[in-house]
């Protein structure tokens, strides 16, 4: 039982932990826009990852999470993207979102929209 409870109190911790510099540290001078969105990108995509079996997430990192989901400039509906970074831009944003509602993770959901979207 003890080490259940260190196990999932070092997740948290540890989620905790990436998610603060994803938000401090996405910013740079001298960065594309394009680039921009791909490295914040990269870091949902690891984040949605870690946080994937988490059993709770601590406020301050949903805070976060919400704060770095909403921001516009790494939001490929508000800043022009290609076509693949768009995709993968969509689908990291739903994996943060699910995570955070509690839900599962939607990727068989992600295909399914991204195959109806081709069509129209």
């Amino acid at each position: 039982m003890r080490e259940t409870i260190g196990v999932a109190i070092a997740a948290v911790v540890g989620v905790a932990a990436l998610a603060a510099p994803i938000v401090a540290g996405i910013a740079g001078v001298g960065v594309t826009n394009e680039q921009r969105v791909l490295e914040a990108t990269v870091r949902m995509e690891r984040l949605a990852k870690g946080l994937e079996h988490a059993d709770k997430i601590a406020p301050e990192t949903k805070l976060e999470i919400t704060r770095l989901i909403l921001h516009p400039w790494y939001d490929c509906n508000q800043v022009a993207c290609r076509k693949t970074l768009e995709a993968r831009n969509r689908a990291a944003r739903e994996q943060l979102q699910f995570v955070l509602a509690g839900g599962e993770a939607p990727n068989i959901l992600s295909a399914r929209r991204l195959k109806v979207e081709r069509r129209h």
